[in-house]
């Protein structure tokens, strides 16, 4: 089973077992901007002073959903385009439920496209991998391309 979504309401009061489970799952932390956001290529970091009109949708990306709290993204911005990036956790991938954080990624892609409309920076997704020299276990997903060219730094 690849994904499950909850449905209904949420409690008012979170339970002690769903208490335990999201701190010793650190549902809560993120990862911080910096490890997450690069500006042209892997070595430049990318801080949240940086950003910009792009501080809101990276942060919706941060903010995003993953399995177990892996947050597997990074993301590269490079003139008018976003690339998307899957940092894998070594040994998560399972036969039976599949690339898990390949659901991640997409989450975290829409997310961040909703935001970019909202931040008047429309676009869409395309393949096109812009060969950055990625760090081990990062592997290129898609990318983000501003549907007006603005260059987003």
């Amino acid at each position: 089973m690849p994904a499950v979504s909850p449905i209904g309401y949420a409690a008012e009061k979170r339970s002690v077992r769903e208490s335990l489970m999201r701190r010793n799952m650190k549902s809560d932390d993120r990862a911080p901007f910096e490890s997450l956001f690069f500006r042209g290529d892997f070595g430049h970091p990318l801080g949240e002073g940086e950003a910009g009109s792009l501080l809101g949708p990276l942060q919706m990306v941060r903010w995003s959903p993953s399995a177990t709290n892996k947050q597997p993204w990074r993301l590269v911005v490079d003139g008018s385009k976003v690339h998307f990036y899957e940092h894998r956790t070594k040994g998560y991938a399972r036969e039976s439920t599949g690339d898990i954080q390949k659901v991640d990624m997409g989450i975290a892609a829409c997310h961040f496209q909703i935001a970019a409309q909202e931040a008047g920076l429309p676009g869409g997704f395309l393949k096109e991998d812009p060969g950055l020299r990625a760090p081990e276990d990062t592997d290129y997903v898609t990318t983000y391309a501003t549907s007006v060219g603005t260059q987003l730094l």
